[in-house]
């Protein structure tokens, strides 16, 4: 899972910043393949996250869906190879194991990673993987973005709760979220065009977001 890890944060850590994308995406990538105990025999792991990196950004400038297919095929090629098995030791072990907090006794940190990772991703660069689902749904429905702006910020910490909750097995309070989803965006919806592009919009941003945080959960 340590490669997937790596994986998830270089992509999340690239795209949360305005500049400088791709080296601070390499910097994650090689710096968090050495602090996981990869060493440099595993130098083809960080060349791997960059290389994925670098197709991400350069896909997403262009709103093309080949970054997300980058991504994806190589999260799972790394998942089903058990490339994250890396041995040796970890150099933060015994800083992870010190932790004064009560909720990681007992969390290997390769999981930890993980979930770090899942949260970076999960925060701007799942934005770009929505984006692009409204935009092959029709370029009327992207259009709503611009009215309704909303979606970029609630929509990151919308994915946090999802994956959250589905990961500690809290069912009652992720229904609780996903239908607390439509309160806030009932007013506009009721004043929606006869095309509907607007309940469309939502609709599909809401699904597409919601599906990308519970396809993580399977691996926790």
């Amino acid at each position: 899972m340590t490669a997937l890890a790596i994986l998830l944060a270089s992509v999340g850590a690239a795209d949360l910043v305005p500049r400088w994308r791709l080296a601070v995406g390499a910097v994650v990538a090689v710096g968090g393949s050495l602090v996981l105990g990869a060493g440099w025999h595993t130098t083809w792991l960080a060349l791997i996250c960059v290389v994925v990196v670098a197709v991400w950004l350069d896909a997403a400038r262009q709103h093309r869906l080949a970054g997300t297919v980058a991504v994806g095929l190589t999260g799972l090629a790394l998942t089903v190879a058990s490339a994250g098995d890396i041995t040796g030791d970890v150099p933060i072990q015994d800083w992870y194991d010190d932790l004064p907090v009560p909720a990681l006794a007992g969390v290997p940190i390769d999981r930890a990673a993980l979930a770090i990772g899942a949260l970076l991703f999960l925060t701007t660069a799942a934005n770009v993987v929505v984006r692009q689902a409204l935009q092959a749904t029709g370029p009327l429905v992207l259009a709503e973005e611009n009215t309704l702006r909303g979606g970029r910020l609630l929509g990151p910490l919308e994915r946090w709760l999802v994956f959250a909750f589905a990961v500690g097995g809290n069912l009652g309070a992720l229904g609780a979220l996903v239908a607390a989803k439509g309160i806030p965006r009932f007013p506009e919806i009721s004043r929606d065009q006869p095309d509907g592009m607007r309940a469309e919009y939502v609709l599909v941003g809401s699904f597409v977001s919601w599906t990308l945080a519970l396809l993580l959960v399977p691996l926790f």
